[in-house]
């Protein structure tokens, strides 16, 4: 079963054209509060967490687009990451690819200041969401402070400085840095692809 979630403050109003437009045949939820993202430590977007018939997490991925991406500087995405979800579905426990070492790493204990980032990314949420931009705007750039390899925290901020400013500060802090991967590289999977 797949079940897509956004994870958008701006709820409906922000996500539902895309959701709309993507005409999906899977369940499609808005996740306002970043519950998700904080439960699984999630980082970026888009993430995929493979969940098993037995509800353990068996791989985690960041940037798992459907399709490779070519942008200035950086490239994202996997042309055969599809194959690699037909593979688990088939194989199940069997299949290379739930051996992922990453998973781990997002389901451990968050750090004291990543605790602290999420404190105030929440309450950037809260007064986002009660329309006191000025108060969201210091907690969320807090929680970017504490946490900087969230990107998350970041695009969540920028975006309610319009699409133009959001993609400008995007630019810069990708620019900014150099040899950092936006998203991490799918682990166990031959990088060729």
């Amino acid at each position: 079963m797949v079940i897509g979630v956004a994870e958008d403050t701006g709820g409906e109003a922000a996500a539902g054209q895309f959701i709309d437009a993507a005409n999906s045949t899977y369940v499609q939820l808005i996740d306002e509060s970043h519950t998700i993202s904080s439960l699984y430590n999630l980082v970026n977007v888009p993430s995929t967490v493979w969940i098993d018939e037995q509800q353990q997490i068996v791989r985690i991925d960041e940037g798992s687009y459907a399709e490779k991406h070519e942008m200035p500087g950086i490239s994202f995405g996997r042309d055969d990451y599809v194959t690699l979800v037909r593979d688990w579905m088939e194989k199940g426990a069997d299949s290379p690819y739930v051996k992922d070492p990453l998973a781990q790493q997002h389901l451990r204990v968050p750090t004291q200041d990543e605790g602290l980032a999420e404190a105030n990314f929440k309450l950037g949420v809260y007064f986002q969401q009660r329309g006191q931009r000025a108060k969201a705007t210091q907690y969320m750039d807090e929680a970017g402070r504490l946490n900087p390899a969230s990107w998350n925290y970041h695009r969540q901020n920028w975006i309610f400085e319009g699409e133009d400013q959001a993609r400008s500060n995007w630019q810069q802090r990708v620019a900014a840095r150099a040899g950092y991967h936006y998203y991490q590289p799918i682990a166990g999977v031959d990088d060729s692809a």
